[in-house]
């Protein structure tokens, strides 16, 4: 009898599910026991995945064991800068995977940098008024951000063209989310901000991965 093996995402699509259930509904309970399994079960699928795959892979590991720890502080608005911190080296991590599979010698288009670097002014015009203290500490994880986002692009060409959309993908929604929830803490609220956030944050974070997990397959 041929056993058939368990989709490995399906923990992770409950956990996103159980996010979006507690906060749509207000279960604080639901929601504090499920957003840090979030990166958790994806780092499980990456790993049940990935077991042959070259050192990258620790880097990936890295990435999202650090956005876990962002996933856990950002529970708390008192926890703002410890989570921004993770964030950046999660985003550290993702360049340098990137880097290693495909960035080294891949093609970037003007147009990557353009978009990028006219995303991070417009957000900077907006929520500028609002930093005070942390403008140096939101413009460095501005940067990082937005070089993370150039950097998945610079896989073009380098690695097949599955893996290269759906990091490119994934980096452009995460860059989105972050930004939203800059506009929504230093601008102005944005309806809903919370389901949104988390639903393109989620999106952003499984699509790098699966994008990561595709990089070995032949174009």
């Amino acid at each position: 009898m041929t056993i058939k093996k368990t989709d490995g995402r399906i923990p992770y699509l409950f956990s996103a599910l159980a996010v979006l259930t507690g906060l749509l509904f207000d279960l604080q309970f639901l929601y504090l026991l499920a957003k840090p399994l979030l990166m958790i079960t994806l780092l499980i699928y990456f790993v049940a995945e990935t077991k042959s795959y070259p050192r990258w892979r620790f880097h990936v590991m890295a990435a999202l064991v650090f956005s876990w720890a962002g996933d856990v502080f950002l529970i708390s608005s008192d926890w703002f800068v410890a989570g921004l911190v993770s964030f950046l080296i999660a985003h550290v991590f993702y360049i340098i995977a990137y880097q290693k599979t495909g960035a080294a010698s891949g093609q970037l288009k003007p147009l990557d940098v353009i978009k990028f670097a006219l995303y991070g002014v417009i957000l900077i015009w907006v929520i500028y008024p609002g930093l005070d203290d942390l403008l140096i500490p939101v413009l460095i994880y501005a940067l990082v951000l937005l070089g993370m986002g150039v950097w998945a692009h610079k896989r073009r060409g380098a690695t097949p063209q599955s893996s290269f959309k759906l990091v490119a993908a994934g980096a452009i929604l995460f860059a989105v989310s972050d930004g939203l929830i800059a506009v929504n803490k230093f601008a102005f609220e944005i309806p809903a901000e919370r389901i949104l956030i988390m639903s393109i944050y989620m999106t952003a974070q499984y699509l790098i991965v699966q994008g990561l997990i595709k990089h070995t397959e032949r174009p």
